[in-house]
């Protein structure tokens, strides 16, 4: 029972997580009457996310099963670049004339980055409880706190307006230059964010194995 309740609430989180990308995307790129099949879309693949996980937790005995796990899924999240005849039919459904042509990349967005975030959540919290039931190590390597910011600054108008108008270069563009600086300057911190995140993670791990196991047979006081 336990384990149903936490995967609920895995799910919950995961499809919180992934909902608010898509609505943001949404948002942004001013999705219209083909998004419920977007959203749609997203939940369903978060959901069949899920089980994949819930599988690999109830059959594996190793924590690396997880890894193949979320590589596969995230091959699976990607399946809109490779199938634009699915994202046509998305994109039939439409009622905005002026986004004819350039949609069909907003569907594929839209698809693609909440399902990849589903995916990253669910391989997190999965794994990281199936290491403390079987008592190992929790700790990951994953800079977590890094990619929160990351999705804090670029899931935001403000952050998707830079990235749209970086990638959008223009010679007639008199304030490119300002938004790839400012775009430049905040992914070059976000690496280097990482990057020290991923090296005190590292430092704690290597410390962690150093640490003798606490012995079963310690004196109790008398």
């Amino acid at each position: 029972m336990a384990a149903v309740l936490a995967f609920l609430g895995i799910l919950f989180v995961s499809m919180v997580v992934a909902l608010l990308a898509a609505f943001q995307l949404g948002d942004f790129f001013g999705a219209n009457s083909e998004f419920p099949l977007v959203i749609a879309g997203v939940m369903g693949f978060t959901v069949l996310a899920l089980g994949v996980f819930a599988i690999a937790y109830t059959l594996t005995r190793r924590a690396d099963a997880f890894t193949v796990a979320v590589l596969i899924l995230a091959v699976l999240a990607l399946a809109p670049v490779a199938l634009p005849g699915l994202v046509q039919k998305i994109a039939d459904r439409s009622t905005i004339p002026y986004t004819v042509g350039i949609e069909n990349t907003h569907i594929t967005l839209e698809l693609v980055i909440p399902a990849l975030l589903a995916v990253l959540v669910q391989w997190g919290l999965v794994r990281r409880r199936w290491l403390r039931d079987a008592g190992e190590e929790e700790l990951t390597r994953w800079p977590w706190i890094t990619t929160g910011a990351a999705g804090l600054a670029i899931l935001n108008p403000f952050g998707l307006a830079f990235l749209q108008a970086t990638w959008k270069h223009s010679p007639s563009d008199l304030i490119w230059q300002f938004t790839a600086t400012v775009t430049a300057v905040v992914l070059g911190t976000l690496l280097v964010m990482a990057w020290i995140e991923c090296y005190i993670r590292e430092r704690m791990l290597s410390r962690r194995h150093k640490e003798p196991a606490p012995s079963h047979h310690a004196a109790t006081p008398s």
